[in-house]
């Protein structure tokens, strides 16, 4: 699933199949369409989960749509029954948080920013990303151990972050920029993507010894959050990154600067499952384990990549903004006469029932265990993403 903020402040949304469209139903959308429900609202951020969406308007308001059986969508309530086991919001409803200025989404939690520069997360609460202090855990079963951890439908703020400037939600995990140079992160620690150089699970917001001191982060620059891996700009610039990058190969437990990006000026960096794209100069920079093409190397070039390179389709070509998904790329650049001449995709529907996804494809990259299963989870299973981080003490 993908969104448009388009010029005019409307959200237009495409693909899948659990209400997180926005349009009422559960079809499958072909080409870009208008979401009805926000008519009338200049939507000037949006972001999307493995089955939510949540917006911000130019008036400050959020507004969220799709899967809310974690309550995910902040609205304060999840709705359950026998004939109805999800609860699935199909129309954008307003989300229980005041005064909004942006928004990410994880797989199934959301954390929004405020104007006054707080946080505040709704969810699932599993490994910490909610930064609470807690994963809400509770044993189900009065005669054997079943572990469930408590939903969370009513944003709340985290009381321990103040002067926010950015935040940035991975599958699983968040970070956060602040004013002072500072950089937090909580939620699950697995393959070291929270950078405190051991892999375990984060309750609360924790700052990065690595940018204390002569080495800051640098709040206005870019920052994002994938599955395994996590990147922000500090003192140089330079681009640091931090957890699991490549397929084979050791995790790296601590911030390290991304060589090959350095002297680059980034404007947009987005991680996906697998994959990594930046926008920088007049240039696209993708890498990354790659099958179906997301790279943007061609027909002819090559699949995967372990290194940054160039996307020679876009070279010299201003691009505001990269995105990248499950098995899928979007750049949002100027038109050249260049980029006027590609071809364009006219699907044969534009309107059709959604197609069946396994759940190991349809969710922002999570893995075999993951989250959607409703907030339970034995003990002793492996957590989303490839094993579950140690929980911190």
């Amino acid at each position: 699933m993908w969104c448009d903020v388009s010029s005019t402040g409307l959200l237009s949304c495409h693909v899948l199949q659990r209400g997180q469209l926005g349009h009422g139903d559960l079809l499958q959308r072909n080409i870009p369409t208008v979401v009805a429900g926000l008519q009338g609202k200049a939507v000037v951020k949006a972001c999307g989960g493995k089955h939510h969406t949540v917006v911000v308007t130019k008036d400050e308001e959020s507004y969220s749509f799709g899967l809310n059986t974690q309550g995910q969508l902040g609205i304060g309530s999840i709705k359950k029954s026998k004939n109805a086991p999800e609860d699935l919001q199909l129309a954008p409803i307003k989300a229980l948080v005041e005064g909004a200025a942006n928004v990410s989404c994880g797989v199934d939690f959301t954390a929004w920013l405020t104007k006054d520069g707080k946080v505040l997360t709704a969810g699932n609460p599993q490994y910490g990303q909610l930064g609470h202090g807690t994963n809400h855990e509770y044993n189900a079963k009065d005669t054997s151990i079943k572990i469930m951890y408590e939903p969370q439908p009513t944003p709340k703020v985290i009381a321990s972050l103040s002067g926010v400037k950015q935040v940035a939600c991975g599958h699983t995990h968040t970070i956060t920029l602040d004013d002072t140079g500072a950089a937090y992160t909580w939620g699950n620690g697995n393959y070291g993507k929270l950078g405190h150089k051991v892999q375990q699970d984060e309750m609360s917001p924790r700052q990065i010894e690595s940018f204390k001191g002569r080495i800051q982060v640098l709040p206005d620059q870019v920052c994002a959050a994938g599955g395994t891996s996590t990147f922000c700009v500090a003192t140089g610039p330079q681009l640091y990154s931090w957890g699991k990058l490549k397929v084979s190969g050791d995790n790296t437990t601590h911030p390290m600067p991304v060589e090959d990006l350095s002297g680059w000026n980034l404007r947009s960096l987005s991680c996906g499952p697998g994959t990594f794209a930046v926008a920088a100069d007049r240039s696209v920079i993708t890498w990354g384990a790659a099958s179906n093409g997301e790279l943007g190397y061609g027909p002819n070039g090559k699949k995967s990549s372990a290194r940054p390179g160039k996307c020679d389709a876009l070279e010299d070509t201003f691009t505001h903004q990269v995105a990248c998904g499950v098995g899928f790329t979007l750049f949002l650049t100027e038109l050249t006469d260049k980029l006027s001449k590609s071809p364009v995709f006219e699907p044969s529907v534009a309107t059709e029932e959604a197609k069946a996804v396994a759940e190991d494809e349809a969710g922002a990259g999570t893995s075999k265990g993951g989250e959607a299963a409703a907030g339970a989870k034995r003990k002793g299973a492996t957590a989303a993403g490839g094993g579950r981080g140690k929980k911190a003490k």
